[in-house]
């Protein structure tokens, strides 16, 4: 049990749930977006590594967080549910795309992927400001990589598709993220224009030890190589997982083992 959620029952809550249900309106879609339109939110950076030498971070991955009244981080699974298909969703990936642009004009050199939904790349502000930024700077499009999650593409084919054989050309990148969480089509895989795909985290937690997942991996490696796509594995927490996914063939490895998400990167702060 947390600290905060003790101490709240140790103060005689006649109702244990009413702890959770404050939280959850604590962080309900209204307050979402008053923290945005305040500007309470900024960039956490995990860094992605080279499975050929995990020493060596290839990029970094922005990870929007969003605080509350307290400036205590709001846990995402408390609200994206309820907003990744509204207007607070786009809210979120615009604010994220801006906190972006920020960073990669301060810091030269710098290469950072961003997660976004393919809602977002069909909503005018978000898309406005992308352009709007690559027209100012043509170089930043090279070193910003655009994840989509995989069942937003499902869900907008056309729309994702459209956008990345539009931007590719300026270049910016392209990952097909949450890899395997879905019912990807492999024509979209093979008509979609994706430089990379990130595996999804819960078929790689574990991998060195899950016979059920592991030709699952493997199977999504040899699909990934045949289109000439990267491959990267998220939620890497293990020495043993790290292992099995070098053996295996992945270009590239995110997760605990290498770094957690930190907002205190001297070059991120605002």
């Amino acid at each position: 049990m947390r600290r905060r959620e003790k101490i709240v029952l140790e103060r005689g809550m006649k109702n244990p749930l009413g702890y959770v249900e404050e939280r959850i309106a604590r962080a309900s879609p209204d307050l979402v977006a008053k923290a945005l339109h305040d500007g309470a939110c900024a960039l956490a950076f995990q860094p992605i590594v080279l499975a050929s030498n995990t020493e060596k971070t290839a990029y970094f991955e922005g990870l929007i967080r969003i605080f509350d009244e307290e400036n205590r981080v709001i846990p995402a699974r408390d609200f994206i549910h309820q907003v990744e298909n509204s207007e607070v969703g786009r809210l979120i990936d615009l604010r994220a795309l801006g906190k972006a642009i920020v960073t990669l004009r301060r810091v030269p050199g710098l290469h950072l992927a961003i997660n976004t939904s393919a809602r977002s790349i069909g909503y005018a502000p978000w898309t406005d400001k992308l352009q709007g930024a690559i027209r100012k700077d043509p170089d930043l499009a090279g070193r910003l990589t655009i994840e989509i999650t995989e069942t937003s593409v499902m869900q907008l084919p056309e729309i994702a598709s459209r956008f990345i054989n539009d931007m590719k050309p300026k270049g910016l990148r392209f990952s097909l993220d949450d890899f395997g969480a879905g019912l990807t089509s492999f024509r979209i895989l093979r008509d979609i224009p994706f430089e990379s795909l990130k595996i999804d985290g819960g078929f790689c937690l574990g991998i060195s030890q899950s016979a059920q997942n592991q030709p699952v991996v493997l199977g999504m490696i040899a699909m990934a190589r045949h289109l000439g796509m990267n491959i990267i594995a998220e939620n890497v927490e293990h020495k043993a997982d790290m292992q099995w996914l070098q053996a295996a063939g992945v270009n590239a490895m995110q997760g605990y083992l290498f770094g957690m998400p930190r907002l205190n990167m001297k070059w991120a702060k605002d």
